[in-house]
């Protein structure tokens, strides 16, 4: 593994002059706050079961929308619990200690050792690149189910997450130019990210791969998908239930998926200032449109093609 220091690096120093943050490293490649690197090891070395469920995405491609999908599925479909217990303390965000700014790591739970105590069959959320996911991963052969989404809705989402979370006080188009180069606070640059998933040397059977795109254009067809991946069987009544319940609307507007307890958590321990905007926004396609230049259009276009021609994605942008 290659862990280089790149503090220094020119657009890394236009990064870290607008976010809460002062410090990265590369890590084959991916770039991380320099907090990462002590967790890398204990990373790598966790204990992965073959019951395990990995819900993995790169950050702001529908993550939580997935993760809800497969905590229902697996439990049952119990709403109740859905409604009274936020998402993040019903599924672990396995790095989350390991990405969060110094402050946040001293005031919240050691994530990977709530992973490994977490009950059996566990469903683990992970934004990690598929070579720095745990090794044993190629071995126990879990379910992963893996979301992806165009990168330019990718980009405008993490733009305002970024402002939310990161206290992130630079332009739009300084973050999407950075985006292009690969640089930002943590998991990028996405093009490797994606190929770390879609050309690595593991099982394919063993990933159900999911695009936001295709489940905004029929969700219940890609829950019926992710249902079979399961091993559950879904009645009419019940697959009408989950989707109404998995509705943008619902979402907004329940707190336990909403991320409003977090948000708070994030704004009260700052060092800079509380974080603009909320984390469930828009939920839809192509609001890149509303951002995007035309420089930046054909910036985002060149890197969509050379991920096309080396991994084969290709979004509705739409």
């Amino acid at each position: 593994m290659k862990i280089t220091n790149i503090t220094n690096n020119e657009n890394v120093q236009q990064l870290i002059a607008h976010c809460d943050r002062d410090s990265f490293i590369s890590v084959n490649g991916h770039i991380f706050p320099a907090a990462f690197e002590p967790y890398i090891q204990r990373i790598q070395e966790f204990e992965v079961f073959e019951d395990d469920i990995w819900v993995c995405s790169f950050l702001k491609s529908g993550t939580t929308w997935t993760q809800e999908m497969v905590w229902c599925l697996e439990n049952n479909l119990d709403y109740k619990t859905s409604r009274e217990v936020d998402l993040d303390e019903r599924m672990v965000f396995f790095e989350f200690s390991a990405v969060v700014n110094k402050n946040v790591q001293k005031q919240v739970p050691d994530s990977i050792e709530q992973a490994k105590q977490a009950k059996r069959p566990r469903i683990i959320k992970s934004h990690l690149p598929y070579d720095l996911l745990p090794k044993q991963l190629a071995e126990k052969q879990p379910r992963i189910i893996h979301i992806s989404r165009n990168i330019r809705d990718v980009c405008v989402s993490l733009f305002h997450h970024h402002r939310l979370y990161e206290k992130f006080r630079a332009s739009f188009e300084l973050m999407a130019k950075l985006f292009v180069r690969g640089v930002m606070i943590y998991y990028g640059p996405i093009d490797l990210y994606l190929e770390s998933f879609y050309k690595g040397n593991h099982d394919k059977n063993r990933i159900l791969f999911l695009t936001y795109e295709g489940m905004k254009k029929d969700q219940k067809r890609e829950i019926l998908r992710v249902n079979t991946f399961l091993g559950h069987e879904l009645s009419k009544d019940a697959l009408d239930t989950l989707s109404e319940h998995l509705s943008f609307e619902n979402f907004k507007n329940t707190p336990s998926l909403n991320k409003e307890r977090r948000i708070k958590l994030s704004d009260k321990i700052s060092t800079v200032s509380k974080g603009e905007g909320v984390f469930i926004r828009k939920g839809i396609v192509g609001d890149w449109k509303s951002y995007f230049n035309d420089e930046l259009i054909k910036e985002f276009n060149d890197l969509s093609e050379r991920i096309k021609e080396n991994i084969g994605i290709e979004y509705n942008l739409e």
